[in-house]
């Protein structure tokens, strides 16, 4: 299975950079295993003017001996420069090289001076190569820190077109079909559920093995590959781990507020400033707040755990070692798949959001839509317009048809959100339900006898998001 799949714009985007007729800097970001290495090696992949250096962590000597091992590959000669960095990228980019440092953060620790001297090389001697420098990074503090934030060294020499900077995220739901072409569009969500957007977790995917199957050899067997993935990363990155286990262990277990955690986690609420924010560095966790809220102002956060396999791990193996040896390949079974509905029900409620706007082509969205909710009210779907009318809807994935009482409870819950429409007076709605497994005889009557209301199944939602609606 090619592992490379869906990031055609940021190969393009890199592409455009390097036909540049001036020097070009880029910085490639995001987690670990997102993908960032596989992208730069398939951007130089047929060039023969580029050097990938692959950095690891080491003496500052002992980088300066490789990358000038790995350079003289595609320039021979940069063996006869001095062994400095200023030298040697001064050397490349006099050759209009494109010089890719993956890792760039390794390099750092060994030479904190790195991105000061690049910054010195950019600014006095750049200016008549067409050179490209992509730096990539995992460690997304350090590139702030260096390259990003104001004040860093590098801060501004970032190429200032929106191709200068690649923030990579998870590969988008329509990826899923490319890795398990033989699954129905509901099996699809579930995959998506579990191993969310990374490639690195998605690539083992066996498609000729029913889900339950990949799950129990990828997850659940002590010996899968991903099975201790997210211990493994949080130990690389962290110490003091195991209280950022008990704070994933609590949130994954279903807990959303900063109290609500720490409680969960046996750790006091005034103490955990310092795990969140290195977790939200990491982006291992992502805070979310209400629609319709001013995040800067909105007292009502909630965190969650941003990656389904992290998710799943604290959920369901972490500190329970024993349950295979208990269960056997029956985990799945016995386990796991009598909560699976429950466990996906957080990313089907996603894809229902951003399936919207698709969904409602009619309508300009004057935000994205999320979740809403106020003091034990909470609505899946809010979208509010550019006109008086604010789309509202209820999302569920369970085993059973949609029923009237989620209609009933949505239209109780709506005249508890406080949104005034641009043009003042009273705002209108329109009802969106989405299911998993279909709508009892009373929802559908009653979408019969309005037109606000809409019903979407799960096949027309996949649709949407894979683009397979016809205009």
């Amino acid at each position: 299975m090619d592992q490379f799949v869906n990031r055609l714009e940021e190969l393009n985007r890199l592409q455009t950079l390097y036909e540049s007729d001036t020097t070009e800097l880029a910085i490639i970001y995001g987690r670990r295993q997102i993908g960032k290495s596989e992208l730069v090696r398939q951007s130089i992949i047929d060039r023969d003017d580029a050097v990938y250096y692959q950095a690891v962590q080491g003496t500052a000597t002992t980088q300066l001996r490789r990358f000038v091992e790995t350079a003289a590959t595609t320039y021979p000669a940069i063996t006869d420069i001095k062994t400095e960095w200023e030298p040697l990228l001064r050397y490349l980019t006099d050759r209009d090289a494109i010089i890719v440092i993956d890792e760039f953060p390794y390099l750092i620790e060994s030479n904190e001076g790195l991105p000061s001297i690049i910054q010195h090389l950019w600014d006095t001697a750049v200016d008549e190569s067409q050179a490209t420098l992509v730096l990539t990074g995992s460690a997304i503090g350090m590139i702030h820190t260096h390259v990003l934030d104001g004040g860093a060294p590098l801060y501004g020499r970032v190429s200032q077109t929106p191709n200068g900077r690649l923030e990579l995220t998870q590969l988008p739901f329509r990826s899923i079909h490319e890795f398990v072409p033989s699954y129905d569009p509901e099996a699809r969500v579930l995959t998506y559920g579990v191993f969310g957007g990374t490639p690195r977790y998605l690539s083992p995917l066996d498609p000729s093995q029913s889900l339950g199957e990949n799950i129990t050899r990828l997850l659940c067997d002590p010996n899968g590959s991903l099975h201790d993935e997210p211990e493994a990363v949080l130990q690389m990155e962290l110490t003091e781990v195991h209280t950022y286990f008990s704070v994933l262990e609590s949130m994954a277990s279903g807990n959303r507020s900063r109290n609500e955690i720490a409680q969960g986690a046996g750790i006091e609420s005034t103490n955990t400033s310092y795990y969140f924010d290195r977790l939200e560095t990491l982006e291992i966790i992502e805070k979310h707040h209400p629609a319709l809220a001013d995040p800067a102002r909105s007292k009502r956060t909630r965190y969650r755990i941003q990656d389904p396999v992290f998710r799943f791990y604290f959920r369901y193996l972490y500190g329970r070692e024993g349950q295979y040896e208990l269960y056997g390949e029956n985990v799945y079974e016995d386990r796991i798949k009598p909560e699976l509905p429950d466990f996906v029900s957080e990313t089907f409620e996603s894809l229902c959001q951003q399936a919207v706007p698709a969904l409602y082509p009619d309508y300009q969205l004057t935000q994205v839509p999320s979740q809403w909710w106020h003091k034990g009210r909470e609505i899946d779907v809010v979208a509010p317009t550019d006109e008086s009318t604010l789309i509202v809807g209820e999302a569920k994935f369970t085993n059973t048809p949609l029923g009237y009482d989620v209609l009933s409870g949505l239209e109780d819950d709506i005249a508890h959100i406080d949104w005034p429409p641009s043009g003042n007076g009273d705002p209108t709605y329109e009802f969106a339900l989405f299911s998993r497994s279909g709508f009892k005889r009373s929802v559908v009557e009653a979408a019969d006898k309005r037109d606000t209301l809409r019903l979407f199944d799960l096949s027309e939602i996949v649709s949407v998001l894979e683009n397979k609606i016809e205009e």
